[in-house]
């Protein structure tokens, strides 16, 4: 699948045909090794769920065994009255074989066997959520690098336009030098403002391939020098929840502190265990078994010759060394202490959705501003550029706009990108996020 993911990638990329975040996505999700890795743990923590009901089965044993036991030689006499013979017999060892079975059952340990199960199915949980916040993670990777590539992109396309321009105005003071209407002064300065864009460019690009690179990592894929265009949207005002329901969200929908929660959960059944240990505790068994010398006989042995027991036994603690103690007590101190994280990690998580939200409200507000400025920006290079062309201007009120202008659009192009990454980092704070890019199932 992976393959053929990379297969469609690089035809994409050879066609110059853009790729947008959702594809991003699906292909992270469908070969990104640390999701494999986590639904390993799924996988692992099922059998473990299957294995703890051990301990409420009962368990079934057969035992089959064989011996000879060598001593001194023996000479044994049996005399036969009835024919008047007499028999001698030479021994030196003497032959056994064996074979049973035994079913043997818990009947009650003190609630241990029920709360192992518990445990195990806690533990398949945690797992699940872990695989959720892994989800998120990669998710949430891969919205981030996609607009850094766009983002990047963008930078660049701005500089080669700044480029551009400069090459525009170096050409036009040119002329007018030429012919003697300017100084040799603006020719020089238009000259310095196309270096530092050329600069400009060499750094945007470079920071381009490297925003590819990291995309790609965030994919699962290996970078083999393959096109990738990202493909940009109009900037939405996002939807903004507000703090009770940013709350409520957090406290249902976040993995991480759910996966708090379980363990609270697990701290309790620990204690429970730990307390169960001090119960009595009562065994059965059940066994059937046969003897005999040689196969021949232990056959007739299981047939006509067998012993069957019947045993129940019960269990007491009255001192162990405090060990049963010691245990209880320190598993209270476990779940208090998983109480204690909860709630710190609650608040923690609480005010960082509050900055996040706040964040968001100023960009709400910041990034019209910005896109005013740059039409302001446009407007006042245009007139600058007619101004000087017509001698009413200096070179110097050019440049200045000419600046003006990359720096509105590149401060607008950051503002933006910066707020599509809080968005993201909003809905992965609240456990939102996963829940927007589901892949279908086969």
């Amino acid at each position: 699948m992976k393959n053929i993911l990379l297969m469609f990638l690089i035809l994409s990329g050879l066609f110059a045909q853009g790729y947008g975040l959702d594809d991003c996505i699906e292909i992270a999700l469908s070969g990104k090794k640390t999701l494999l890795s986590a639904e390993l743990n799924v996988t692992s923590a099922e059998r473990g769920v299957t294995g703890s009901y051990s301990g409420l089965l009962p368990s079934l044993n057969a035992s089959t065994g064989a011996g000879r036991t060598h001593f001194p030689e023996r000479e044994s006499i049996s005399i036969d009255y009835d024919n008047l013979s007499m028999d001698t017999t030479v021994s030196s060892y003497y032959d056994n074989m064996s074979a049973g079975i035994s079913l043997n059952q818990t009947i009650f340990d003190g609630g241990r066997s029920w709360n192992q199960v518990k445990q195990a199915r806690s533990n398949l949980e945690i797992a699940k959520l872990n695989q959720r916040s892994t989800k998120i993670q990669v998710i949430q990777n891969v919205i981030k690098s996609y607009y850094g590539l766009l983002q990047a992109q963008q930078l660049y396309d701005v500089a080669e336009q700044n480029l551009e321009m400069s090459d525009q105005q170096v050409s036009l003071v040119k002329k007018q030098y030429d012919l003697g209407v300017v100084k040799k002064t603006d020719l020089l300065k238009a000259e310095v403002a196309r270096g530092q864009a050329r600069v400009d460019v060499f750094t945007r690009k470079t920071n381009h391939q490297n925003a590819r690179r990291v995309l790609f990592n965030d994919m699962g894929l290996q970078d083999f020098g393959q096109s990738i265009m990202t493909i940009d949207s109009e900037w939405a005002t996002p939807v903004i929840p507000s703090s009770a329901d940013a709350l409520d969200l957090l406290k249902t929908q976040n993995p991480t502190l759910s996966i708090s929660q379980v363990r609270i959960n697990l701290g309790d059944l620990s204690y429970k265990m730990a307390k169960g240990m001090r119960l009595p505790s009562l065994n059965s068994s059940v066994s059937y078994s046969a003897n005999g010398k040689d196969s021949d006989e232990l056959m007739e042995s299981i047939n006509n010759d067998w012993s069957m027991g019947l045993n129940f036994s019960i269990s007491v603690p009255i001192y162990t060394g405090n060990t049963l103690s010691t245990q209880q007590h320190q598993a209270k101190l476990s779940k208090q202490q998983s109480e204690f994280d909860y709630i710190t990690l609650l608040n923690d998580l609480r005010v960082q959705a509050e900055l996040i939200r706040e964040s968001l409200k100023n960009y709400s507000e910041i990034i019209p501003l910005n896109q005013a400025v740059v039409a302001s920006a446009e407007e006042d290079l245009k007139l600058a550029r007619e101004r000087y062309s017509l001698g009413s201007a200096t070179i110097l009120e050019v440049l200045d706009a000419q600046v003006s202008l990359r720096r509105s659009n590149s401060t607008l192009i950051n503002t933006i990108h910066e707020a599509r990454m809080q968005e993201a980092g909003l809905k992965a704070l609240l456990g939102t996020l996963d829940l927007e890019y589901q892949l279908e199932e086969n």
